[in-house]
């Protein structure tokens, strides 16, 4: 499953466009051996897509830093991937300011409006919806964070002129980008229909099929919307009738939006601060709570060291085993005790301190598998919650960048599903998240991830910096792709930190999932397939099915840095 003998390959992606990018994807040099495929370098950028790649080495080559370059990256992306992210989503970001030596991390997660149900799929009148009739359309949106996020984060952090962050984006919006592979294959994998998303009808010609690969199409809206933004920040977006407009396209259809432009208004971004735990001879440092991917990722990490015996093989059937233990383990810990932190307390130290990863590791049967794994007990708990499942998690975006003064980002972005709602404003798309809260608990009964006024939901998203020894920024990254984000990253970590592999050797290995609830799922098309028979032994119900990542690592390499971004999305990296 590792792949060690793939080739290095380096890809042109928008082939036959004028304006290709000169982006790359990196692959694994020899066998067992960390990627030299690209010398490396002081400076660094990975994304989903190589114009959002390009845009952010533009930000460095005029003297910007890490954050100049996210920011003008994502403003990309809401373009040319908005399927996955934008100025209607929500993100979280995780920054190490070199000149400080300090870690950060901020939480714009989308948030629910002002007034709420007990669930997505309670109605006004306390019926139960129909889950389809939830998962897209205005009751679905939640207030964005992702701009008023990236807004204050430059505020602090930023380097350039606000106003030149947004001009690769602008241009392209203007002169039109080429459809890329990724857009199109979601929009055939998503079914999107153009006449009942009428919003999306520019990704389609005149007779509802999707655009094909490399059509150009300009989006002077989203233009439009980008230069009032980049004149007057979050009032850009918001101020001239922005809010009202966000909340009308919200209000269409049979299930409008509760949202209103006064919860628009009053969003704020949340600095928090950031959760680290060792493992091996490292620390590995994400967001915190609302996201439970963070606390996963450090569960499993440190189960896997303490049952491993040093042997981090994802080839080896048992190994594998011990992983989607743990990651099951994981998973019900977060569905009792993980929520937004402004409403329930989350006993997070507990859940990431090593003694309590011992404990749940130990627990682990190494010839059996665990049908009803229960969650723990940790310091801090509160035992009266229970345990519920969001009603979707979707579509999501990795950024990662480094300048050349050592700072270094990782961000995870997200529409949450594709095309989120499939309602889109002023040239960009509007989230689905408040799919990410749970099922209405019964009577009497209190979640975590319940939906309420204000509330952000828990999220999978998990980027992550990871120290050496000596304190220093040793690699950093994270992955797209819903619920099995915190699957994705494990693996890459492990691969990287134990295993010694390059991002790419880590980026191509097969994949393996728990998060569909009672099922492992490995990847189809991959040596992992070659896992399901002797997992099945094992007693797992094991699912052969696509497993789309979008991962994005960088790593220390020779004095500079080294990368890879996912070639299932067609991600690029910049040196």
């Amino acid at each position: 499953m590792k792949f060690r003998n793939v080739a290095v390959f380096l890809l042109a992606f928008a082939a036959g466009c004028a304006e290709t990018p000169r982006a790359v994807h990196v692959g694994p040099a020899a066998s067992g051996a960390r990627s030299t495929a690209a010398a490396a370098t002081a400076r660094i950028a990975q994304t989903a897509n190589p114009f959002a790649t390009r845009a952010a080495m533009e930000m460095l080559d005029r003297g910007g830093n890490a954050i100049d370059a996210v920011v003008a990256a994502q403003m990309v992306l809401g373009l040319v991937e908005p399927q996955m992210s934008g100025l209607g989503g929500g993100a979280v970001l995780i920054y190490w300011d070199a000149s400080q030596r300090k870690l950060v991390s901020f939480d714009g997660l989308a948030a629910a409006p002002a007034r709420t149900t007990a669930s997505l799929r309670t109605a006004l009148d306390g019926r139960l919806l129909p889950r389809a009739a939830v998962i897209t359309g205005g009751r679905s949106v939640a207030v964005p964070g992702t701009l008023p996020m990236l807004a204050e984060v430059h505020r602090r952090y930023g380097k350039l002129p606000w106003p030149a962050l947004f001009e690769p984006a602008i241009a392209l919006a203007e002169r039109g980008f080429p459809i890329p592979e990724f857009l199109h294959r979601i929009v055939e994998l998503d079914r999107v229909d153009p006449r009942a998303t009428p919003d999306l009808a520019m990704y389609f010609d005149v007779e509802g099929h999707p655009l094909p690969i490399g059509t150009l199409v300009p989006n002077p809206e989203y233009a439009a919307t980008l230069r009032r933004i980049a004149a007057h920040g979050v009032d850009g977006m918001l101020g001239d009738g922005g809010a009202e407009r966000i909340v009308a396209s919200a209000q269409r259809g049979p299930l409008p939006s509760l949202m209103t432009a006064e919860d628009l208004r009053a969003y704020r971004a949340r600095e928090r601060e950031p959760i680290c735990a060792p493992f091996l001879a490292y620390r590995v440092c994400t967001v915190p709570p609302p996201s439970y991917g963070g606390i996963y990722l450090l569960q499993v990490l440190q189960m896997m060291q303490s049952r491993s015996g040093a042997h981090y093989d994802f080839d080896d059937p048992r190994f594998v085993h011990l992983f989607v233990e743990a990651g099951k383990l994981a998973r019900a810990d977060r569905a009792k005790y993980v929520g937004d932190p402004a409403f329930t307390p989350v006993p997070t130290e507990g859940l990431i301190a090593p003694a309590y990863a011992r404990e749940r590791a130990a627990s682990i049967d190494a010839g059996a598998a665990n049908t009803h794994p229960q969650a723990g007990l940790p310091a801090g708990a509160d035992v009266a919650l229970v345990p519920t499942e969001p009603l979707l998690m979707s579509g999501t975006s990795q950024l990662t960048v480094a300048d050349g003064s050592g700072d270094v980002v990782a961000m995870t972005t997200t529409n949450n599903l594709g095309f989120g709602s499939r309602l889109m404003v002023d040239g960009y798309v509007l989230n689905d998240a408040l799919t990410n809260f749970s099922t209405a608990p019964k009577p009497g009964e209190r979640a975590a991830n319940a939906m309420a006024p204000h509330k952000r939901p828990f999220t999978s998203m998990a980027p992550a910096i990871v120290f050496d020894a000596s304190g220093e920024p040793f690699a950093a990254g994270g992955s797209a792709g819903g619920g099995p984000i915190p699957d994705y990253i494990g693996e890459g970590w492990i691969e990287m930190l134990a295993n010694h592999a390059s991002p790419a050797q880590a980026i191509v290995m097969g994949h393996v999932s728990t998060a569909t609830p009672g099922k492992i799922v490995v990847e189809r098309g991959t040596a992992a397939e070659r896992l399901a028979a002797p997992l099945r032994a094992l007693g797992h119900d094991v699912v052969v099915a696509p497993l789309l990542s979008g991962a994005g690592y960088i790593e220390r390499s020779n004095g500079g840095w080294i990368g890879a971004a996912d070639p299932r999305r067609g991600g690029t990296v910049e040196y």
